[in-house]
């Protein structure tokens, strides 16, 4: 289930790119630089919705984080 900030174009683009990025280094660093079999690609989709989750998660930490205080308390009522 995504919350609304996971649903926003500007959040969502550049932690997918930074997951794609990160897959693809994860990926060539265990030398599997081009998946060629089915278990290549599993591979493949698992680490890049691992670290995409991953990221997503840290990401929607920081904007917690830095969003103002009292923002925070009015929702919480």
């Amino acid at each position: 289930m995504q919350s609304k900030l996971e649903r926003k174009w500007w959040f969502q683009l550049p932690v997918s790119g930074l997951a794609a990025f990160l897959t693809v280094y994860f990926m060539d660093s265990a030398a599997i630089s081009r998946p060629y079999n089915f278990s290549q690609w599993v591979l493949y989709i698992f680490c890049f919705a691992g670290l995409q989750r991953g990221l997503s998660f840290a990401a929607w930490l920081v904007v917690l984080g830095l969003s103002p205080a009292e923002g925070i308390r009015e929702r919480m009522r």
